[in-house]
């Protein structure tokens, strides 16, 4: 059953949202480039908080809430630490921040699979991916030679095979071209058996 949450906790940072979720999610937290995103943390009434993202402090942001629109696409820290009103500090509070162009969000890209033959992921099945017809995905060892490549639209699911032959475990680079404007989306697969 869908909820309406009025938040999302990442680990200790609150995020207030307006769409719908299926209970609490954590981390990270996925943001459209462009988005508009209102975080809040607990604090001691009369302390004062600094915010940073990827190091940097944010600027006019002392309270326990900060308010930021994502408009590259990265992935950010985003990290607050309170200071009571004594002076002392409390933990440097964090989470991550992925953003990314509106088609990304739909994808669901699994981190690894298992060939190994007994019929539970034994091939690497992206989430979504059929909403892309001409999309085409490219897997590269990690000296950067290809290993395989797809058709357009991603009719057959890789298999963690390359020319027919069983590639060891490792990890391996993504390539995936949507073909629709966007940049590539580029990461990281594990063959696991």
């Amino acid at each position: 059953m869908l909820k309406r949450f009025p938040y999302i906790l990442l680990f200790g940072i609150v995020l207030f949202s307006t769409f719908r979720v299926a209970g609490q999610v954590t981390m990270p937290d996925m943001v459209c480039i462009g988005q508009f995103r209102h975080y809040s943390v607990s604090s001691s009434p009369g302390s004062t908080c600094t915010w940073w993202i990827d190091g940097v402090v944010q600027d006019g942001f002392t309270t326990n809430e900060f308010v930021h629109t994502w408009n590259t696409s990265k992935t950010y820290l985003l990290e607050v630490q309170e200071r009571s009103l004594d002076g002392c500090l409390g933990p440097v509070r964090s989470a991550d921040v992925i953003v990314t162009g509106p088609e990304q969000l739909n994808l669901i890209i699994p981190e690894a699979f298992s060939p190994n033959g007994d019929l539970i992921n034994d091939v690497w099945n992206i989430g979504n991916i059929g909403s892309f017809p001409k999309v085409e995905i490219t897997i590269y060892n990690r000296w950067g030679q290809s290993v395989w490549r797809s058709e357009q639209g991603y009719t057959y699911q890789w298999d963690g095979k390359s020319n027919g032959v069983n590639l060891p475990i490792d990890s391996y680079h993504y390539v995936i071209d949507l073909h629709t404007g966007s940049k590539p989306i580029i990461g990281e697969i594990t063959i696991v058996r």
